[in-house]
């Protein structure tokens, strides 16, 4: 069976974007990025929801981000890319299958398949809707040292309390720390 793995920066507050969506207050150098790294190498598949894949279609399909980052941007051009949306359908990043069906319903079909992890970018709604279903096997986040006072929570609107194991954690020289959760199985405490 497949895990869904998550990979989120967050704020100190708790938000892994502005009111608008902004990320211009990411944090990324080198350590940063091999953490990233790791995490894509054992993923066979990215999902995430429209307004993630437009920002990351903006830039990893790029010669920039090839020449930036080339590991990262070869894993975004050759992974299968499933995107949940209900207004695109097309796309000329290679790898990228757009689906309009339940979230839950798909993933849990992915998740039993064999095959390496399934990575969840960005999408916080999508996020909710795995966690809600328990469907999330591991939680990746990278803290930045700011607090930006507003903007959208990763658990937004989820009411399920959840345990987590913590199976790794590292402080960054930028003062970012990262965190890399089990989702506890079992019965939930209340």
């Amino acid at each position: 069976m497949r895990k869904v793995v998550t990979d989120h920066l967050l704020s100190l507050d708790g938000y892994f974007g502005g009111p608008n969506g902004e990320i211009d207050w990411f944090g990324f150098d080198e350590e940063s990025m091999e953490w990233s790294r790791t995490i894509m190498r054992a993923a066979d598949s990215i999902v995430m929801g429209r307004r993630t894949f437009e920002l990351m279609a903006q830039f990893w399909p790029t010669p920039s981000a090839l020449e930036q980052e080339p590991y990262i941007a070869g894993r975004m051009r050759e992974l299968p890319k499933i995107v949940f949306s209900r207004t695109l359908d097309s796309s000329t990043w290679e790898n990228t299958k757009f689906v309009r069906r339940p979230v839950a319903e798909v993933i849990r079909e992915a998740k039993n398949e064999t095959g390496g992890s399934i990575l969840l970018l960005g999408s916080s709604t999508i996020l909710e809707t795995l966690w809600d279903e328990h469907l999330v096997d591991e939680v990746n986040v990278r803290i930045q040292p700011i607090v930006v006072g507003k903007g959208r929570p990763l658990f937004g609107k989820s009411e399920l309390r959840q345990p987590l194991a913590l199976k790794d954690s590292r402080k960054f020289q930028s003062g970012v720390t990262a965190l890399r959760y089990e989702v506890v199985l079992g019965p939930v405490p209340a």
